[in-house]
């Protein structure tokens, strides 16, 4: 996507962070579908996960560090029979006011169990996963956080990740 002037949002967002919040961000895009991980299964049968960035957590859990320059690599798990009243945000990108009035805007848990019990996808993991989406420096994230996450998605049998970003 390009603005009137012909530059690319990407780098519009890129030159943004870095001169106004954390001068080593780097631009990480990904411009095509994935050709590692096809659906294997019918997404009425699927086990379905879900990855949100919106900077959720139950309120017993610490919330994400919003104050971090560089941004909060860490991750939540939250069980998916949680009830929406015991969330909290915390993110330091974007307002949270109107996401906390309806959570399922940020994290549908309502909606994929509704998916679940009307049998349009076959499962749901045992947990849905947070991050907190501002996070200019990744390597942390992708060293050490993101692989975790990955690795209990993968323990869990998941077919499918769905990743809301925020």
């Amino acid at each position: 996507m390009r603005d009137g002037r012909g530059a690319n949002f990407a780098q519009i967002e890129r030159d943004h962070v870095r001169t106004r919040v954390y001068a080593p961000f780097e631009w990480h895009p990904f411009d095509q579908f994935s050709p590692y991980t096809p659906l294997g299964v019918p997404v009425s049968d699927a086990r379905v996960a879900f990855v949100t960035t919106a900077g959720v957590h139950l309120a017993a859990q610490p919330a994400f560090d919003t104050g971090a320059d560089a941004g909060d690599p860490s991750w939540r798990a939250i069980p998916v029979e949680t009830s929406l009243i015991d969330l909290a945000l915390s993110h330091g990108g974007y307002d949270t006011r109107r996401a906390s009035a309806d959570k399922n805007v940020v994290l549908p848990l309502d909606h994929l169990r509704a998916l679940r019990d009307e049998g349009r996808i076959g499962s749901l993991s045992p947990a849905v996963y947070s991050f907190m989406g501002y996070i200019a420096d990744t390597d942390r994230l992708l060293t050490v956080e993101g692989p975790a996450v990955a690795a209990r998605l993968m323990a869990d049998r998941v077919d499918l990740v769905l990743l809301a970003p925020t």
